[in-house]
């Protein structure tokens, strides 16, 4: 089993390390990064792992459509077609797969990608700043742990490749045979479950950070959207719809301290 993710990285030089630690950890054999920097970034500060990831450099959101469809397009279409390849997911550098049940990710996929499920689709659970204000150097898994109650509707599809037609969007994508599922064995159909189940694995979101980082990312725009078409948006007002901090939960936490770290997990 070769599971690969793929993913777009734009002011990320302070976060893109502790992303690509753990998800090799959690079992992913290779992680594709499209560098939509200037100059290239990434292929330097990730050095220490190249025999497990491939920077390709892919600057600047002036295309036909937003960059992070042009980096999905470039991955089908050129890496794809690697034969060890057998799973993939597509999902952001503030993005964390957290699994409930499982320690590997290759675990999770052989109990749950069987029969005619293809994929499962895995929601969102958003985290907030935790009371934090200000940015320090300590893993954004390890200084966020509030979130919300029940996870959110958005998901993002880990899928077998052996039917895969197109991505519909960066949440979704079709099939020719069988069916994407979440977890609790509901069908989903489109880039929303509102059948929500974070019971056996999430997708932690880290989008909020701190106030002062947020306003940082913002400034860099949306990789879904051509740079000609974004809008202004009232920056601090989208921080307080994403900052939820109802309840803790150190999944990721206890993880990326024991397997990245070798912490002993509380």
């Amino acid at each position: 089993m070769f599971p690969v993710i793929v993913c777009i990285a734009k002011g990320e030089r302070d976060y893109i390390e502790e992303f690509i630690q753990y998800h090799l950890a959690l079992g992913f054999k290779y992680i594709y990064v499209y560098d939509n920097e200037d100059i290239p970034t990434y292929g330097t500060i990730l050095s220490k792992y190249k025999n497990n990831i491939l920077c390709i450099h892919l600057p600047g959101n002036n295309y036909v459509k937003g960059v992070q469809y042009i980096a999905l397009d470039n991955f089908v279409n050129k890496h794809m077609c690697n034969p060890r390849i057998t799973h993939v997911v597509h999902i952001d550098i503030d993005e964390f797969i957290v699994l409930k049940k499982h320690s590997n990710i290759c675990d999770f996929i052989e109990e749950y990608i069987v029969d005619d499920c293809q994929g499962i689709g895995i929601n969102w659970q958003f985290f907030g700043s935790s009371g934090k204000t200000e940015k320090t150097d300590e893993p954004v898994t390890t200084r966020f742990t509030r979130c919300g109650r029940y996870g959110d509707p958005h998901i993002k599809t880990l899928f077998k490749k052996d039917y895969f037609v197109k991505y519909n969007e960066c949440h979704s994508i079709t099939i020719s045979r069988g069916h994407i599922k979440s977890t609790n064995g509901c069908t989903i159909v489109g880039p929303h479950n509102k059948n929500i189940d974070i019971s056996i694995i999430q997708l932690n979101h880290y989008k909020s950070k701190t106030l002062q980082e947020f306003r940082c990312i913002r400034a860099h725009g949306h990789a879904d959207i051509v740079k000609s078409k974004q809008v202004e948006e009232d920056i601090d007002s989208n921080f307080k719809v994403f900052n939820i901090n109802d309840v803790e939960d150190l999944t990721a936490y206890n993880f990326y301290r024991t397997a990245v770290m070798g912490v002993t997990s509380i």
